[in-house]
């Protein structure tokens, strides 16, 4: 049997840039970490995405989260693979007003469903802005 090559930082920001819908990519998420069940991102802070108060808004959280996640999955997977949210439920914390760390976690990588756990944290506090519980369709 062939060993499957690793999804790579390189081939994972590549993905981001080719595969993602354009208006996602204004998010800018940088890919810091690529493993089987671990990955690390950055969402760098963007005037674009802050609202009244300074503060990044909940949307661009949710979208860089899901986004990184989608990247997870398809690393976990091992090749690129169709799939989609199903659910994804946001639990914020405290406001967010400089860049993010965001880490993924897969809990279970099912034939049909993927499960996982999404950190978003304040990179200057290190403190959490957000955990996110979420679920992908393979199709």
């Amino acid at each position: 049997m062939e060993k499957q090559k690793a999804f790579e930082v390189n081939e994972a920001q590549n993905f981001l840039s080719n595969v993602i819908a354009p208006w996602i990519k204004d998010l800018d998420l940088q890919v810091d970490l690529i493993s089987n069940w671990k990955c690390k991102f950055t969402l760098n802070y963007n005037e674009n995405l802050v609202r009244a108060g300074n503060i990044i808004c909940g949307q661009a959280i949710v979208s860089a989260a899901d986004t990184a996640m989608i990247v997870a999955v398809i690393s976990a997977i091992g090749k690129y693979e169709e799939i989609t949210t199903v659910d994804i439920s946001c639990k914020y914390l405290r406001p967010l007003s400089g860049g993010a760390s965001i880490e993924t976690e897969i809990l279970k990588l099912g034939k049909r469903l993927v499960v996982g756990r999404i950190t978003v944290k304040d990179i200057k506090s290190n403190k959490i802005v957000a955990e996110i519980s979420c679920t992908y369709a393979r199709l």
